[in-house]
């Protein structure tokens, strides 16, 4: 076999969610792709999608953005690979993915050759498997019970790159794949063609994520991979990668940046290099190095139903209000008590208050009111949610507590004519069905399930038989493509930091947070002066014992505290103190819990 040199395209990090159609024939026509791989899975929205079987995006999205990669596909002869169909993977999105195909096939006139790929995980292994102790939990959760098997609503697998692999030998123009590892499809594809693993899962981890990477964040990536190595260029003349926003993206979502766990191994990156090519817009990456585990392992996602959800929103200015509103809030739970005496008594049946003006985002971890550092804010936003057994219930227990907060009697009260201050009608909004992660956990594989588990179905579309190669349409060869190519990459100013004592804010490149699966919070700081990041490791601020205090947490609650000189940069995670998009839920994708880092102070030099 000769030495592997092809190229990967991937539009966007996320089927549905849109890309240029200039930027991707752009990429067509130049780099002339062997394939076209987007992912379509994530738990970002939390478990709601996959509790009620709903799509991530809506149909219309995924004909659009499939659309242009049937067209590549059929004319160019390039293979599409997608991975967790309707973003949950689900073996009925999976079909419905593949009636989308069909749709834009039959109107187009397109003739393909395509394999699914599904699942076929029993609850009874499950459970067997549960009770041979040969499952064990994928985050800081408890460990998995049969009781959470016979619970869940649903329950899907993560396929990593061998159903792929065995797929492609069939030679298909097209690949629908149910829930993977993100990066499973890509390295797939790599390893069909003779890629080292390391190489194949590395170049699989930032692909998967499109054009994230570059800077500015883009959307739209092309990879040139080799058997030992590969170049990264963004699709957008006005974007470019460099070694640091390459090397930086190994810490996104993730509990560490120097191990990342998958099926069948883990991917170790001590020795990765990034190299800035004379383009000045393209990265070429080496030396990762995937480690197999003595037993291979797949990690299931299942979700428990919780209950029906009905909230409020409203808000208060009346300072005398404000001034006692714990108090008062209170005296409104206990009066619903009284009339449900169900509330509160368990689980199924609770109401939970957020005050926006006050730790409403972060909740428990929040640290600014604490030693009177906050002055009274002179209005709040409160949503009331209610959780019950059925959706008549929810909606009662939440009407009357509306009701309630808008006539409540309390201290020194002027206004008479109501509390609360409602912008919608209907005031109390139906939020639907709630459930919760209960099954997160690996399960230990046999030799061989890690295929037998994920079974291939082939179809033949069939749209015309006159053996006539079609003219491609005008639209695909880009009247802009000149002008693209005559674009430069946007200049990223660097930050000018003083030498005195300075926040947080004022030398990072990036503060932000993010889950690391549900389970999870991470926060990550990257700078984009050696200087400065030598300046922030050499002082010692951000120790386990400053993170205790800027997120009220314990050191068993610290997962990660590292930095990662790679990409000049810092990470920490933490456990979640509430599960992901469950009852309770204040930041379902954890983007908002990085502002204490924000104000923290570095010295001077």
């Amino acid at each position: 076999m000769s030495e592997p040199d092809f190229t990967i395209l991937t539009p966007n990090a996320m089927l549905g969610y849109g890309y240029r159609q200039d930027h991707f024939w752009h990429g067509i026509e130049t780099y002339k792709p062997s394939a076209i791989i987007v992912d379509s899975g994530s738990t970002d929205g939390g478990p709601y999608k996959l509790g009620m079987n709903k799509m991530t995006c809506g149909r219309e999205s995924y004909v659009r953005d499939l659309t242009s990669m049937l067209e590549a596909s059929f004319y160019r002869k390039i293979k599409v690979l997608i991975s967790s169909a309707g973003g949950d993977g689900s073996n009925s999105h999976v079909r419905e993915m593949l009636s989308i195909v069909e749709e834009i096939a039959k109107k187009k006139g397109f003739n393909f050759n395509v394999v699914t790929i599904e699942q076929d995980i029993q609850r009874q292994w499950i459970k067997t498997r549960v009770i041979e102790g040969k499952s064990s939990p994928c985050g800081p959760l408890d460990p998995l019970h049969v009781a959470d098997v016979d619970d869940a609503v649903e329950i899907v697998g993560q396929m990593g790159a061998e159903p792929f692999i065995k797929a492609l030998e069939q030679d298909p123009d097209i690949i629908i794949g149910g829930r993977s590892y993100d990066p499973a499809p890509f390295a797939g594809f790599c390893l069909w063609q003779g890629v080292e693993p390391g190489t194949a899962w590395h170049m699989g981890k930032i692909m998967e994520c499109g054009g994230i990477c570059a800077v500015p964040k883009g959307r739209s990536m092309v990879a040139r991979i080799r058997k030992s190595s590969f170049d990264l260029t963004p699709l957008s003349p006005l974007e470019k990668c460099t070694p640091i926003s390459v090397a930086a993206h190994t810490l996104y979502e993730k509990t560490r940046p120097d191990r990342l766990p998958g099926p069948g191994g883990i991917l170790h990156l001590d020795k990765a290099q990034y190299e800035q090519l004379p383009d000045g817009r393209t990265v070429r990456v080496r030396g990762a190095e995937f480690i197999p585990t003595p037993v291979y392992q797949v990690k299931l996602e299942g979700v428990k139903r919780l209950g029906h959800r009905t909230i409020f929103i409203g808000g208060i200015r009346d300072p005398i209000l404000i001034g006692q509103i714990d108090d008062f809030l209170e005296k409104v739970r206990r009066y619903s008590q009284n009339l449900f005496p169900e509330l509160d008594q368990s689980d199924a049946c609770r109401l939970i208050y957020h005050i926006y003006g006050r730790n409403a985002v972060m909740g428990p971890l929040e640290t600014r009111h604490l030693g009177g550092e906050s002055q009274q804010p002179h209005e709040i936003g409160i949503m009331g949610e209610v959780v019950a057994p059925d959706k008549d219930k929810s909606h009662a227990i939440a009407n009357n507590v509306r009701t309630s907060i808008l006539h409540f009697p309390y201290d020194g009260q002027l206004a008479t004519t109501g509390n609360f201050a409602s912008p919608l009608s209907p005031h109390e909004q139906d939020a639907g069905e709630v459930f919760k992660f209960s099954v997160y956990h690996l399960i230990d594989l046999e030799k061989g399930e890690e295929t037998r588990l994920f079974p291939l179905s082939t179809m033949v579309i069939q749209n015309r038989d006159d053996g006539i190669e079609p003219d491609e349409p005008e639209h695909l060869h880009s009247a802009q493509r000149q002008e693209l190519e005559s674009q430069i990459p946007v200049e990223v100013p660097r930050k000018r930091v003083p030498d005195g004592e300075v926040a947080m804010l004022d030398i990072a490149k990036v503060v932000r947070s993010k889950n690391s699966g549900p389970f999870e919070l991470t926060l990550d700081i990257m700078f984009d002066d050696l200087g400065a990041y030598r300046r922030v490791k050499s002082a010692n601020i951000l120790t386990n014992e400053v993170i205790k205090k800027l997120y009220r947490v314990q050191d068993e609650d610290i997962i990660t505290n590292m930095y990662f000189d790679p990409a000049m940069a810092w990470k920490c995670t933490l456990k979640r103190p509430w599960a992901q998009g469950s009852v309770g839920e204040r930041d379902t994708l954890g983007t908002q819990q990085h502002a204490p880092l924000l104000s923290l102070r570095v010295p001077a030099v």
